[in-house]
């Protein structure tokens, strides 16, 4: 399947409790694929992901394929008039396909619409792909510390 082909084909909506363990586990493997290993101590909003992130200008959102849960992304508000992505996470088979694009590009619309002028993410400073991804869509490294990279873009 060709890369338009896919992305067309992609449903992206909040999740819902059908899909919660699926998408939860897509962000554990990529975090495992990332780290070599897996601290779930590390991750408890993921225990209860519709509870932790569905509430007070956030939503999750799951990208799916056939009913299958290919990729994920969250946003969360961060402020009056900001919000942050996070969670963002495309199914290994599924990656380099525009599925992540697709998604931001979701995450930023919703923030758009609950009135959000700017978002925030972060990412750790070894994810080169991610951070070229997040600079490729518009973002800005803000500042950086020993381990993360913080990015902001302003909406427009």
């Amino acid at each position: 399947m060709n890369i338009n082909n896919l992305q067309q084909s992609i449903q992206i909506v909040p999740v819902t409790e059908q899909y919660e363990e699926a998408a939860r586990q897509l962000i554990l493997d990529g975090l495992e694929e990332r780290f070599g290993f897996l601290d779930h101590s590390f991750n408890p909003d993921l225990r209860n992901i519709i509870q932790n992130y569905s509430r007070d200008g956030g939503v999750f959102l799951i990208g799916l394929q056939d009913n299958n849960v290919v990729c994920t992304g969250a946003l969360t508000k961060e402020g009056a008039t900001a919000g942050r992505i996070q969670r963002m996470s495309v199914k290994q088979s599924h990656r380099r396909s525009g599925l992540a694009e697709s998604m931001l590009r979701k995450l930023e619309e919703t923030a758009r619409q609950l009135g959000y002028k700017e978002l925030v993410l972060e990412t750790n400073n070894e994810w080169h792909s991610a951070i070229e991804f997040y600079k490729k869509m518009g973002y800005q490294v803000d500042w950086k510390d020993e381990e993360r990279s913080h990015f902001l873009k302003a909406l427009v």
